[in-house]
């Protein structure tokens, strides 16, 4: 995370010393030298869309400062409007889930909603604590569901509120493919359980 620091900075061909530092956004968020703020708007090719901090959101156009990074890092918060609902035997969840998010093993219930609803170009499917009556498709745990076919390290993190840090190298990563639903890449660590995620309400995850 971004904080008030000090470095000397090769800026823009010429060095130059401040007293908070663009070097400290290109080490979060990646680039190379000569470095220029201008690299670093929010949808562009480094900063992820949504990305805020301390003073609010970093622009997407027009004046940027410094100080607009205070408090960022490299993941994106995803508010998650929670759901809830049940689908036979296969699936009983709470957070967000859309139709076949999870399984091939019917459609399951929609519930919930998220904010944004992408990270990194991928379609979010699902941010849920799963449940199950009898039949383990897929077994109880925290998931993630993104579209497409995505590697392990796609992300490296996400933090969950009620729970804390899940790293994506420890998750149980499958990937499903039907006619009807498409591509899509289940992330789940099995028996995690965040408190507070119980179908009402706001909660937040941040993949990094």
């Amino acid at each position: 995370m971004l904080e008030k620091s000090q470095h000397l900075v090769q800026c823009n061909g010429y060095t130059d010393i401040r007293s908070n530092y663009i070097i400290d956004i290109q080490t979060e968020f990646g680039g190379s030298n000569p470095v220029s703020l201008s690299e670093y708007y929010a949808g562009g090719s480094y900063v992820p869309s949504g990305t805020s901090g301390t003073n609010g959101a970093v622009p997407t156009s027009g004046e940027i400062a410094v100080s607009d990074f205070y408090g960022t890092q490299s993941g994106i918060t995803i508010t998650v409007t929670e759901g809830s609902g049940s689908f036979g035997a296969y699936h009983v969840g709470y957070g967000f889930h859309t139709a076949f998010a999870l399984t091939n093993q019917g459609a399951g219930p929609a519930y919930g909603s998220v904010s944004p609803t992408t990270y990194d170009g991928a379609t979010i499917r699902a941010i849920a604590r799963i449940t199950v009556k009898y039949n383990n498709t897929p077994p109880p745990g925290f998931y993630i569901s993104l579209s497409g076919n995505r590697a392990q390290n796609f992300f490296t993190s996400v933090n969950v509120q009620g729970y804390g840090t899940l790293l994506s190298s420890n998750a149980t990563r499958t990937v499903l493919t039907s006619t009807t639903a498409g591509t899509r890449t289940r992330f789940g660590w099995l028996g995690v359980s965040p408190s507070g995620w119980d179908g009402t309400g706001t909660r937040t995850v941040t993949i990094s």
